[in-house]
């Protein structure tokens, strides 16, 4: 496989989640892999936010019924999403990050 900029490698196709350290090399490129697309979720949770910021203040008092729509949407994205324990709770699904 070629590796070109702007183009990430998939996810390790020989990773065991059974035996995970049965090959320690698919197990960092698993880690990196989930680290990517976690660190890409926080970032399009973090412009959602920032577009909600912006029709809050754009909409005035008028925010709950014009703003619903980009509200759901960062709602949403913020289900699970994060590198520590912060975003806890019934959406947490930091423990599944091998058998993704």
């Amino acid at each position: 496989m070629v590796w070109k900029p702007g183009q990430f490698p998939e996810e390790p196709r020989n990773f065991n989640p059974d035996d995970r350290y049965a090959d320690p090399v698919a197990l960092i490129e698993k880690r990196e892999s989930v680290t990517r697309r976690k660190a890409i979720d926080v970032e399009k949770a973090k412009l959602l936010r920032e577009q909600v910021r912006k029709c809050y203040l754009r909409e005035g008092v008028n925010h709950f019924q014009k703003c619903k729509e980009w509200t759901d949407m960062y709602l949403k994205s913020i289900q699970g999403v994060g590198f520590n324990k912060v975003n806890s709770g019934q959406y947490d699904k930091s423990d599944d990050w091998l058998r993704d």
